[in-house]
């Protein structure tokens, strides 16, 4: 039984010691670098940039009607479809 006991405390510090060996030497997160560019979090924005958001859903596939955060796209004739902004 004090054989079991010790060899367990000894598995369980040398897990310990891996965990910690492995957490020193992972790669450090991306922070920030001189080569970032300050608009570097907008760069999901030029999609709706020159028209903006019309703000206009579908409705039931038919008319397009005023709706915050959608667009609507009308195809030749045959009805629309609204896609969120």
């Amino acid at each position: 039984m004090r054989h079991s006991l010790r060899y367990a405390v000894r598995a369980f510090v040398l897990l310990v010691v891996v965990a910690a060996v492995a957490m020193i030497h992972a790669p450090a997160g991306a922070g920030p670098s001189p080569y970032d560019s300050a608009l570097g979090a907008l760069a999901a924005a030029p999609a709706f940039a020159a028209g903006g958001c019309p703000d206009k859903a579908c409705n039931q596939g038919l008319t397009c009607f005023s709706s915050a955060g959608f667009k609507c796209i009308h195809f030749n004739g045959k009805g629309c479809t609204a896609t969120v902004c």
